[in-house]
C-alpha cells in the first residue's frame, strides 16, 4: 500500500513540473510577443491557456482522492495540501502570462513602435528575473531543496527594483505625453503582471519551505 501511495505522489510531482513548464512558456512566449511585437505569437498564449487550466483541475483531483484513500499524515499531507496552493500559483502565473499576451494584441494595432530601448532593456532585465524565480522555486520542489526556496527572496526584491525603474522611465517628462497614455497604461500593467508572478514563484518557494518544515511562520516573514 505504502508503495502505491508514493507512486501516485511521484506521478503527482510529474505534473507539477510538465505543469510549471507549460507556464514558464507562457511567460517567455507572451514577453517575447511584447518585446518583439508578435500578436501571432500572443495569441499562441491565449489559446494554450486551457493546458494549464487542466493541469490545475486534474492534479487537485489526484490530491484529494490520494488524502481520501490513504489519509496521510505529517510530511505527506503537507506535500499534498503544498501541492493544492502550488497548481494554483502556477494557473494565476498563466492567467498572468495572457493578459501581457492580450495587450501585446491591443498595442500591435497601433502600428508604432511602442517600446523605446530604455523600456524595452528594463523589461528583458526584468524577464530574465522573473523566470529565474520560478525556475528556481520548481527546482526547490523537485530537490526539496529548503536553501534554494528559501533564496528566491532576494531575486524577488531586484524585480520589484526594476518595476520601478520602469514606472519612473513611463512617467518621465520624454515620454509622458497625450499620445502616450495607452502605451503607458499598458506597460505599467505588464510590469504589474511580471511582478505578480515573480511574488507567485517566491509563494511556490514559501510552500516547499512549509512542506520540508512544517512551520508555519514562512508565510509570516516579519515573525522569523
Amino acid at each position: 500500500m505504502r508503495k502505491a501511495f508514493h507512486d501516485q505522489i511521484n506521478e503527482i510531482s510529474n505534473d507539477i513540473v510538465l505543469m510549471s513548464n507549460l507556464a514558464q512558456s507562457a511567460v517567455h512566449k507572451a514577453v517575447s510577443a511584447l518585446i518583439d511585437s508578435n500578436p501571432s505569437l500572443a495569441q499562441e498564449v491565449i489559446d494554450e491557456d486551457y493546458k494549464i487550466d487542466d493541469y490545475e483541475i486534474s492534479t487537485e483531483e489526484k490530491c484529494v482522492v490520494l488524502q481520501a484513500e490513504y489519509q496521510p499524515v505529517a510530511i505527506d499531507l503537507r506535500y499534498l495540501h503544498s501541492i493544492s496552493n502550488i497548481i494554483i500559483h502556477l494557473e494565476r502565473i498563466g492567467d498572468l502570462s495572457v493578459n501581457i499576451a492580450k495587450i501585446t494584441k491591443s498595442l500591435s494595432k497601433l502600428n508604432i513602435q511602442y517600446l523605446d530601448e530604455d523600456i524595452k532593456k528594463l523589461l528583458l532585465e526584468m524577464i530574465n528575473l522573473v523566470k529565474s524565480t520560478l525556475t528556481k522555486s520548481i527546482l526547490a520542489f523537485q530537490k526539496s531543496d529548503i536553501k534554494l526556496a528559501s533564496s528566491i527572496d532576494k531575486i524577488d526584491d531586484a524585480v520589484d527594483d526594476i518595476q520601478k525603474k520602469i514606472i519612473q522611465k513611463l512617467y518621465s517628462s520624454t515620454f509622458n505625453k497625450k499620445e502616450n497614455i495607452k502605451i503607458i497604461a499598458d506597460i505599467y500593467l505588464v510590469a504589474r503582471y511580471l511582478e505578480r508572478i515573480g511574488d507567485h514563484s517566491v509563494s511556490i518557494g514559501e510552500r516547499v519551505q512549509y512542506y520540508l518544515t512544517g512551520d508555519y511562520r514562512v508565510f509570516h516573514s516579519d515573525t522569523q
